[in-house]
C-alpha cells in the first residue's frame, strides 16, 4: 500500500473512497450534461455539443456506476445507516445521469436525422 492510499484510508471512513470518486465523476458529468443542454436546447450551436466524446463519456458513466455500487456494497458491510443512504443516492444518481445522458444522444441522432 503506497502513502497516498493510506493518507487518503485517513481523511475518509472506510466504503467511502469509492463513493466520494463516483459523486466526483457525477459532478463532471452534470456539468457536460449541462452544457449539452444548454447548446442543444437554448443556444443551438450543435457542434459545441460533445458528440465526440460520447464514447469517453459512456464509458466513465459505467465507471462511476460500479464504483457507486461497490462503495455501495462497501457501506453495506459498514453497518453505519447515513453512509448506507448516502451511497445509495450517489449510486442512484449515477444510474439517472446514464440514462439521461443516453436519452440525449438518441434525442440528438433523431433531430440530426443520423441512422447507423
Amino acid at each position: 500500500m503506497r502513502w497516498r492510499d493510506r493518507l487518503a484510508v485517513l481523511f475518509f471512513p472506510q466504503g467511502l473512497v469509492l463513493t466520494v470518486a463516483a459523486l466526483m465523476i457525477f459532478f463532471i458529468h452534470l456539468g457536460v450534461f449541462a452544457s449539452d443542454l444548454n447548446n442543444f436546447y437554448i443556444t443551438y450551436h450543435y457542434d459545441r455539443m460533445s458528440f465526440n466524446y460520447t464514447i469517453v463519456l459512456t464509458f466513465s458513466h459505467v465507471i462511476s456506476i460500479c464504483w457507486a455500487a461497490v462503495g455501495s456494497l462497501q457501506a453495506e458491510l459498514t453497518g453505519d445507516k447515513y453512509l448506507r443512504c448516502f451511497a445509495l443516492i450517489i449510486l442512484m444518481l449515477n444510474g439517472i445521469m446514464f440514462f439521461i445522458r443516453l436519452s440525449l444522444d438518441f434525442l440528438a441522432i433523431q433531430y440530426r436525422k443520423e441512422y447507423h
